[in-house]
């Protein structure tokens, strides 16, 4: 087996045993860079690696790495450095990941940094621990602080208190204007939010993640704006086993193919109680034909309060005019009921409510809730992405 073929069955490891981190690799095409990467590294579209390092490292550890390079990602890690010096930042973000991972993978392979004592820490936690750069040559630094001394030479070759470490990966700045950043960034934050649904669907969960995906997973978007991303970018990104991708016939693996530019099918559900009527439906539904006249798709309207009361359908180009009306009280359930049913298959669903319903039920379509400016907080919501209307 070659190296890439190698590196592709770790990631398809990671997707049956890690569910989390393996739905997340597939958005990372592999990139082979003998020239300017020594080891692993990461630009959030690509995971790169060098070839020499690559294949000294067992399965296992190349598992760990691909885990490493998505929490790179995951926390915008290579973007958040702002003013801080770029080797004690690198150190930081390192330190931080892998008692992350190590939590799921339960070890960290040799090379890795890692200490009991940054446990539960974000980066910036540990950068401020850390001892500033306190003595520098041509090519080599030294990073001294109480019992810590860090020293790397001019060939990235590094000791922590005499004792020879070897970082799995490089760690460059994303390159790019800031709104390309932006995108990027809120795309990544969909991403995890889908990926956090399939795996908790999945009753495996990434333990070490539980600690900061809550507070990592709450948009600071504009409801439209998380929206629209989040239906287009979703239902692009949507895999499929039918048909399956040719890519990997050749290995014997059934992996999932991409749709095509179509969003498919996408849902709506909308709860009609009077909570929810007037301008905040009107707002709703002009960013629905705001989509509809942009996209293909096949859009479904589906109206709840204690049951279904109605389900339209709409193509690109058609506009929704109606204004709509329900009893008192909502159980919002029956809409997601409702899609199982009738067998609609959504590569989306968008659930407008205030959240005064039950929730106590489980859905595996990638769901973003909109919840009315004075509907319930959104940590009470269960599963799925979640925005407020502020306005």
């Amino acid at each position: 087996m070659n190296l890439k073929d190698s590196l592709i069955k770790a990631r398809i490891a990671l997707l049956l045993d890690m569910p989390f981190f393996g739905n997340l690799a597939l958005h990372l095409p592999l990139k082979e860079d003998n020239v300017f990467t020594p080891t692993f590294a990461t630009d959030g579209k690509f995971i790169y690696y060098n070839k020499k390092f690559a294949e000294s490292c067992d399965d296992q550890k190349k598992q760990f790495i691909i885990a490493h390079e998505i929490c790179h990602n995951i926390f915008k890690h290579l973007s958040r450095i702002g003013e801080r010096h770029k080797e004690r930042w690198s150190l930081a973000i390192d330190y931080t990941t892998n008692a992350i991972l190590k939590k799921d993978f339960g070890y960290v392979p040799k090379g890795g940094l890692y200490s009991e004592e940054f446990e539960n820490m974000t980066a910036e936690e540990i950068y401020n621990k850390l001892p500033e750069m306190n003595g520098q040559g041509e090519g080599y630094s030294r990073f001294e602080k109480g019992d810590i001394i860090i020293e790397i030479d001019k060939d990235g070759n590094m000791k922590i208190n005499g004792q020879t470490v070897k970082p799995f990966d490089s760690h460059n700045q994303i390159k790019g204007s800031k709104q390309e950043i932006d995108e990027l960034e809120k795309e990544w934050t969909i991403q995890v939010s889908k990926a956090h649904q399939q795996a908790k669907m999945a009753g495996k969960l990434p333990a070490g993640m539980n600690v900061f995906i809550e507070q990592l997973l709450q948009p600071k978007l504009d409801w439209r704006n998380m929206m629209r991303q989040f239906v287009i970018n979703t239902a692009k990104a949507d895999f499929r086993f039918l048909p399956p991708n040719r890519r990997y016939l050749h290995l014997d693996m059934y992996m999932p193919s991409m749709t095509g530019e179509s969003l498919g099918d996408i849902v709506i559900i909308m709860d009609v109680s009077g909570s929810t009527g007037g301008e905040i439906q009107q707002q709703f539904l002009s960013e629905c034909n705001g989509l509809l006249q942009q996209y293909d798709m096949n859009l479904h309207l589906l109206m709840c309060d204690t049951q279904i009361t109605s389900h339209e359908q709409y193509q690109q180009g058609d506009e929704i005019k109606r204004k709509y009306s329900g009893l008192g009280g909502t159980e919002i359930s029956e809409g997601f009921k409702y899609v199982d049913s009738k067998r609609l298959n959504p590569n989306v669903i968008v659930c407008l409510t205030d959240g005064y319903t039950d929730l106590n039920f489980k859905s595996r379509y990638p769901t973003l809730w909109v919840i009315t400016k004075d509907g319930i907080d959104l940590d009470k919501v269960p599963f799925g992405m979640k925005v407020k209307m502020n306005d």
